[in-house]
């Protein structure tokens, strides 16, 4: 048995409420399954949030701001691509068995924040002081929490509350 079963084995024991994935679809939102919807939503709610950050970016900075928005834009989308989505994957199944929501977020604003330093990096080949990193890091980190909260309710709402059992007409 691998960690990953054994860790399945852990959490499935421990929810009382749920009689198991084979007796009905509906999950347990605390076990933090995740879909390939789930990530293309994720992916969907970055790219509006980098949009958002680069227009109050653009707004924030003048003429050369609109400039500098555009181009994080075009450099936002390809590393939330990239880098984001497999990372995301990546993260979500080894904190599968984490139950702290709060731990997730954390680890997902971490992760953003060194996306959004890498893609500076990857961008104009050259080292900058670490206060330039500043900027890019924190909207890696907003983009990365916002779309993974927003992923989460998606999750909860669609598959992860247990629909209400039927009256009994007979009664």
């Amino acid at each position: 048995m691998n960690a990953f079963s054994y860790a399945r084995a852990m959490v499935s024991t421990s929810t009382a409420d749920v009689s198991g994935p084979a007796a009905t679809p509906w999950r347990d939102p605390r076990r933090h399954e995740w879909r390939g919807g789930d990530i293309a939503c994720g992916w969907v709610v970055g790219a509006v949030t980098l949009a958002v950050l680069s227009i109050v970016l653009g707004v924030l900075g003048g003429a050369a701001g609109a400039a500098i928005g555009a181009v994080a834009m075009m450099t936002g989308l390809v590393a939330l691509s990239l880098y984001g989505v497999p990372v995301a994957i990546g993260a979500a199944t080894l904190l599968r068995v984490v139950r702290w929501e709060w731990l997730h977020l954390l680890a997902f604003a971490a992760l953003g924040a060194l996306g959004g330093a890498l893609a500076l990096s990857a961008t104009t080949w050259t080292m900058h002081d670490p206060g330039t990193y500043a900027l890019p890091a924190g909207c890696g980190a907003i983009t990365a929490v916002v779309a993974r909260g927003v992923s989460r309710r998606r999750a909860i709402r669609t598959r992860g509350i247990r629909p209400p059992e039927p009256e009994d007409a007979t009664a």
